[in-house]
């Protein structure tokens, strides 16, 4: 077997073994090559920082590794890892990070974040044995959207434009990588922005992937909050887009969106972990 960074590697050769990896899942699921192409754009990978371990020349497993700089510092974002089943049990997560990781580190990397399902507990050991530790809960949701009413008073118009220091004034807790305002930027052209307003103030936003049917951020502001804000929000979404909508990795702490998310009857479907690496001169 050899170990090395996924550099060159097609997109259809990394998509059999995704697909064959993920086949007897938790979740199991299937991608075809443009799904999986669109989720390494979104999540902003980059393959000379990915790794992949090689059997007679053909691919066995692998981490496809997502870069971006984030408030000064270079963030590496774990967008899947797989291994084929035969071939599970062997340590190859653990050897891909025992190759890896110095590479990132001479890159200067300063953080690595990944997220994992969590029942699996399984994996959750093997991301330990490589020093990640639990970073914060997070709560997947989806359903069919029932709102039981709206602000008349409450304008709606589509976003021209993000103001992010007012937008995340809104926020209670800072999204996680996928919903995060670099990726948001960076994917602009393929979302729906709505905006609220009061008196030609905005007062909450949302961001929507008409594609997946996902929420990736919806915040209003904390003095305008108990006025349907966000429910006038999300029927407009519903009007144009119905009302099959989901949400993926939400803060367990943050209590107001979760209260909101029952409330317009999505039904959690998932839990799992954010788990973080933290790079120092003293990590091997």
């Amino acid at each position: 077997m050899e170990i090395n960074t996924l550099k060159g590697i097609e997109t259809k050769d990394i998509l059999n073994v995704f697909n064959e990896s993920f086949s007897d899942y938790f979740i199991p699921f299937h991608l075809t090559e443009e799904q999986l192409a669109s989720k390494m754009l979104a999540d902003k990978v980059h393959l000379n920082v990915s790794v992949g371990v090689f059997e007679n020349g053909k691919l066995i497993a692998f981490i496809i590794h997502g870069l971006d700089k984030i408030d000064g510092k270079k963030i590496v974002y774990n967008g899947g890892t797989g291994v084929i089943p035969k071939k599970r049990g062997s340590g190859l997560t653990k050897q891909m990070y025992h190759f890896i990781l110095p590479i990132l580190k001479e890159k200067g990397i300063h953080k690595l974040f990944l997220e994992v399902i969590s029942e699996n507990i399984q994996a959750i050991k093997s991301y330990e044995k490589s020093q990640f530790k639990i970073e914060r809960e997070l709560v997947c949701y989806k359903g069919e959207i029932s709102i039981p009413s709206t602000n008349s008073n409450i304008k709606i118009k589509r976003l021209q434009e993000y103001n992010w220091d007012v937008m995340e004034s809104f926020w209670d807790i800072s999204p996680t990588w996928q919903n995060s305002k670099n990726v948001v930027n960076e994917l602009r052209n393929n979302h729906i922005s709505l905006g609220a307003y009061s008196q030609n103030q905005l007062v909450g936003y949302v961001i929507y992937n008409p594609k997946n049917k996902r929420l990736l951020q919806i915040a209003v502001d904390k003095k305008c909050r108990r006025n349907r804000i966000a429910s006038t929000l999300i029927s407009k979404l519903i009007e144009e887009y119905g009302s099959t909508l989901s949400i993926i990795n939400v803060d367990k702490n943050s209590k107001p969106i979760h209260t909101f998310l029952k409330k317009i009857r999505l039904e959690k479907n998932l839990e799992q972990l954010e788990m973080k690496l933290q790079l120092d001169e003293n990590h091997i």
